[in-house]
């Protein structure tokens, strides 16, 4: 065989091995989840989930997964950690609604209740800034009314542009685009810096400081939700800062705490 032909016959092998390749990793995420759905229904409820996070290190995730993870927590009793899937569900819109009516059920059985302050509504207009127009689309919103007042500043040095409440016009359009980029930038350190969780084993203590020794703030028991400052957490390993639902803080070690 010439050097040709088998330059040839390498490059149709190498692309035929990639294409497989790539075949074989969006098929291998869906057998795995129907084998992991085949073992939750044969009652293999450890296997089933086993399999299930898998998938999730495999990186091939969705609502379905989650609501099904979630379900294979419930039958293991693990309360917990079942609220934790259940949330990780209600992120995608097609399982919205079925993961809300799991959670209210799951909710119900804890026998320890979080107290929930309700959130402030700068708080919640924050939320919504990063879920819905997000910080980016936010950025540029302020941007571009910035850019739209710098504008009419140029035609009038040019005389384009010229009327009597021009000058208010200009301070209008900059005090207002400036503000919304600095909310966008705001709202980006807010989503940065805070994440939410939940806590999956039966209890633990919260402490003034990550150290045992000192003094106790609380006890954050399963089911509980948190509010976790990465930003402070990064100062001490294998513990994390939070707030609790009743408005309280302190650090309480990583075990058993998942981060939405």
């Amino acid at each position: 065989m010439s050097m040709k032909k088998k330059s040839l016959t390498l490059t149709l092998l190498i692309l035929f091995l990639a294409t497989a390749g790539q075949l074989f990793a969006r098929q291998a995420p869906q057998a795995m989840f129907d084998e992991a759905n085949n073992l939750l229904e044969e009652g293999e409820l450890n296997a089933a989930m086993a399999q299930y996070r898998s998938i999730v290190e495999s990186g091939a995730v969705s609502g379905g997964l989650y609501l099904n993870m979630g379900i294979t927590a419930v039958q293991l009793d693990s309360m917990g950690l079942a609220k934790y899937y259940f949330m990780k569900a209600q992120e995608f819109e097609a399982t919205y609604e079925e993961a809300a009516t799991a959670l209210e059920y799951v909710d119900s059985q804890f026998s320890r209740q979080s107290a929930m302050l309700p959130k402030l509504p700068w708080d919640r207009a924050v939320d919504w800034i990063i879920e819905v127009p997000q910080t980016s689309g936010l950025f540029l919103l302020g941007f571009f009314i910035t850019l739209s007042g710098l504008v009419m500043v140029y035609l009038k040095w040019f005389n384009k542009l010229n009327f009597s409440k021009l000058p208010a016009v200009v301070a209008t359009l900059l005090v207002t685009g400036s503000a919304i980029a600095l909310l966008s930038f705001y709202a980006d350190y807010v989503d940065q810096r805070y994440d939410e969780a939940v806590f999956t084993h039966s209890s633990s203590r919260v402490y003034e400081s990550p150290d045992p020794e000192t003094a106790l703030v609380s006890i954050a028991y399963e089911g509980y939700e948190l509010t976790i400052d990465q930003f402070l957490s990064e100062e001490r390993e294998n513990w994390y800062y939070i707030r609790l639902g009743n408005g309280q803080y302190g650090w309480i070690p990583q075990e058993g705490v998942k981060v939405l």
